[in-house]
């Protein structure tokens, strides 16, 4: 995330949200053989797109630390799915996966989230993701604050407003496979959408064998991407009550 007093290892305006911690990460890693890695790379393109109630808006550029700078904009229009809902506050939850090709192994930034990752799982794609929020964070809506509040990393939305996701992720080792699904959800208590996901943007990037970082990629969910994401929310839950956090309520696609 982009708080700023979790900026650390760079000095820049907006820092990383994380930096892979090599020596703690690699001691909570999944295992699994090469050529299942591969089957789950190759499965990033197969599925059924899912339908956003709005429009998602993606950019990203590569930086010099083994990541990228980018940002998810959604503008909620309930009637682009067959809806109908006044929201007026729309966040983001996002999972996130990394794989290392080098020895075919899942990663996460820390243990806190290795330990909630999905894992021996019979479906190749739904191994390796984990809730995306910075240590220790009580919320597991991004950018949310211990007091409600949100950080500079998330800017909430609403049926007029474009709700923005900001993120900088980083310092992963060459040979990465790095991708995320961003989900904006309504976390309105009065409205008749409240708790329902709202579209699911994916997105992913390399990190090249030279050390450099490709240019990102990024597209519209696919349904298997929905069942992936319940079963990190359910990990969330399941660790939540032990680390004194919030669990995730009840939640459901609109329409």
């Amino acid at each position: 995330m982009l708080e700023n007093k979790f900026r650390r290892n760079l000095n820049l305006a907006v820092a990383p949200k994380r930096h892979l911690a090599l020596g703690r990460s690699r001691q909570r890693l999944a295992k699994f053989t090469t050529s299942f890695a591969l089957l789950v790379l190759l499965a990033v393109a197969c599925g059924t797109p899912t339908l956003p109630c709005g429009t998602f808006t993606f950019t990203g550029t590569p930086h010099a630390n083994h990541g990228i700078t980018n940002q998810v904009n959604f503008n909620f229009n309930p009637a682009t799915c067959g809806a109908a809902c006044n929201c007026n506050q729309i966040v983001y939850i996002q999972m996130m996966r990394a794989i290392n090709h080098d020895d075919g192994s899942f990663m996460q930034p820390f243990a806190e989230q290795a330990n909630r990752m999905v894992t021996g799982d019979p479906d190749a794609t739904q191994n390796g993701w984990a809730v995306d929020r910075l240590f220790g964070k009580v919320w597991g809506y991004y950018g949310r604050n211990d007091d409600g509040t949100f950080a500079s990393s998330l800017t909430p939305g609403s049926n007029t407003t474009t709700a923005i996701l900001r993120d900088q992720p980083g310092g992963w080792p060459v040979n990465t496979w790095f991708d995320a699904v961003s989900i904006p959800v309504c976390i309105d208590s009065g409205a008749s959408c409240n708790n329902r996901l709202l579209g699911y943007e994916y997105w992913l990037f390399i990190v090249n064998p030279d050390g450099t970082t490709g240019d990102p990629f990024n597209e519209i969910g696919v349904t298997w991407m929905q069942t992936a994401f319940n079963k990190a929310v359910v990990e969330w839950n399941n660790d939540a009550p032990g680390l004194g956090k919030h669990s995730f309520p009840g939640m459901s696609p609109l329409p």
